[in-house]
């Protein structure tokens, strides 16, 4: 126990201590508007340089901070969560690969040392996810991997097509003539994002454990592809197209993900589903062109979607796995600490004033609805906060109300030290990294206008979504039992069965459709046993030919005989 314990422990103070050299250096950068770049040249061949890159400026090293940090709270939580792993140091390997393939991706400005941390990432959290051992984990893990490999493959392309160009330094070139690689890289960020329609392996990730699941949905996988697209930002924002195309689909994405957290019982998978309904936020904001805001977002999101996860994953290991969140009620009386954290996040993502996630979500909904002239999606993002506050009214109720499994359960407890101290660091950064960085990232000053009912519609939306979720969980309000439990909400609209078993159906049924006309038709003739028919007939033919022949022959032979007899005699 004590090596486990010392080793969970050094690399949470290693990650630490980096977290703050970096968040050091990233306002020493900003303040100083300067920047690192170092290149390494690999190979030089036909006019072509293999080279890997890295970049150290403001943003870059916020970031790296932000992960270390996150990485640095989740490996001293991992101690309590996997305390029963035997194989612990496994886990530990595999989860610092996992941040470093991450690590990589962010310092990364070229597109094949780029390429190198996004494979890491996917395949390090096909491992993550798939770590139980069970047919569900392994369901699961194989839908993440199948749906980002289409990611990789679209990076891979784009290596492909920019190879004519002499350079992967994606930051040195326009991509105004040339949508095909913009649209391969906004499919990128796309898959890595899930961002319809491959937003079915999301929520399939909750399969990993706890602290994988709150690392993942925070700062490192999920994010890749909002942080991709806002590093290609500057040299594909001529193409108009990619950034309409993004601003319809995260719009979508966020009502059907709001949609479905509000009828989705699963307390981890709601805390999923709320993870993918923020990214959609984030890119449908950088596709209004506000890169920093964007990224704002991508960061104060990271610190209370992490706690949130871990208030979860404590909840659930009290309870013995369970995660229905109609079981998990009495945890205000029981664990008054965890779920004070609980509620301080809860009341963060909401965007409750003034907590982090307030600076972030209340600056986008004012500059979005001051710069779209388009009422529908505007009408769109004022449905998803809506049902942003919602969910978080209806988790909050769940778990803090006084009926429930968790009255009965003896052996559940308060958060001990060492597992409150890790929440608590992320609890804090919820309180007042927005406000930091809200002075670091936004100096100038901007003025917003709007109107008394674009400024409380959102508001209002909120409060009349909150109160129905209340009352329909109450039973106040006459809501048919097929709706709340109705398959097409909470499966997401079908998403994970058109993802998976449609293509699976698809091939499947063009496969019959070859093997009947094929296998069991043309090639049945025309195949071996075809052929094998042709040759024995026609060798056959041949020897009834030669026998025929030497019939002939022994018949003109014995002829010729006859006659040279009579001849001569």
């Amino acid at each position: 126990l004590s090596l486990k314990l010392n080793i969970y422990t050094g690399f949470s103070f290693i990650l630490g201590l980096t977290s703050i050299v970096f968040f050091l250096f990233s306002f020493l950068s900003l303040f100083y508007n300067k920047s690192i770049f170092l290149e390494w040249e690999i190979m030089y061949y036909s006019g072509s340089m293999v080279m890997v890159s890295l970049i150290f400026d403001w943003m870059s090293l916020m970031f790296l901070g932000v992960v270390s940090f996150i990485s640095s709270c989740i490996m001293k939580y991992s101690y309590y969560y996997m305390e029963g792993e035997k194989n612990f140091l496994r886990f530990v390997m595999v989860l610092l690969l996992f941040v470093g393939s991450m690590m990589f991706l962010i310092i990364s400005p070229n597109l094949i040392s780029l390429l190198l941390g996004w494979d890491g990432l996917g395949l390090s959290s096909y491992i993550l996810v798939a770590y139980y051992q069970n047919e569900d984990s392994a369901n699961a893990g194989m839908l993440t991997i199948l749906s980002n490999r289409v990611g990789d493959t679209m990076i891979l392309m784009s290596v492909g097509l920019l190879g004519g160009l002499a350079s992967w330094n994606y930051y040195l070139f326009d991509m105004i003539d040339m949508g095909m690689v913009a649209g391969m890289i906004l499919l990128a960020g796309m898959t890595k994002s899930a961002q319809m329609p491959f937003s079915a392996w999301l929520p399939a990730a909750m399969a990993a454990p706890t602290p994988v699941s709150s690392l993942v949905h925070s700062s490192t996988l999920v994010t890749a592809g909002v942080y991709l697209l806002i590093r290609f930002y500057p040299v594909m924002s001529s193409v108009y197209w990619v950034w309409e195309m993004l601003m319809v689909i995260s719009v979508m994405t966020m009502l059907f993900a709001g949609l479905s957290a509000n009828f989705e019982t699963d307390v981890k998978k709601v805390v999923a589903l709320s993870t993918l309904s923020q990214l959609s936020v984030m890119m449908m904001i950088l596709s209004a062109g506000a890169v920093t805001l964007s990224f704002f977002h991508l960061v104060t999101h990271a610190m209370f979607k992490s706690s949130l996860f871990m208030c979860v994953g404590f909840m659930m290991h009290n309870l013995g796995g369970c995660q229905d969140g109609r079981w998990m009620s009495g945890f205000s009386q029981l664990s008054p600490v965890m779920m004070s954290y609980f509620l301080v996040v809860n009341m963060s993502l909401m965007g409750f004033p003034f907590l982090a996630g307030f600076y972030s979500k209340d600056l986008i909904l004012e500059s979005m609805l001051m710069m779209s002239n388009n009422y529908l999606l505007m009408a769109g993002l004022i449905l998803g906060m809506g049902f942003t506050f919602s969910y978080s009214l209806r988790v909050m109720y769940m778990v803090s109300g006084s009926s429930g499994m968790s009255n009965t359960l003896s052996s559940v407890s308060d958060m001990e030290k060492d597992v409150s101290s890790s929440v608590l660091g992320l609890v804090g950064a919820s309180i007042v990294m927005g406000l930091i960085w809200s002075w670091s990232c936004f100096s100038e000053s901007e003025m917003i206008i709007l109107s008394s009912v674009e400024k409380y519609s959102t508001m209002g939306v909120g409060i009349l979504f909150g109160w129905g979720a209340y009352a329909v969980m109450n039973n106040n309000l006459s809501v048919k039992k097929k709706v709340m439990s109705s398959s097409l909400i909470s499966k997401l609209f079908y998403l994970p069965d058109i993802s998976v078993d449609l293509v699976s159906k698809s091939f499947v049924f063009m496969g019959s459709i070859l093997e009947k006309s094929l296998d069991k038709g043309w090639l049945e003739f025309y195949g071996g046993k075809g052929s094998e028919g042709f040759m024995m007939k026609s060798s056959a033919n041949l020897e009834a030919s030669e026998s025929s022949i030497m019939i002939m022959g022994y018949l003109l032979s014995s002829v010729y005989l006859l006659v040279m007899a009579w001849v001569i005699f």
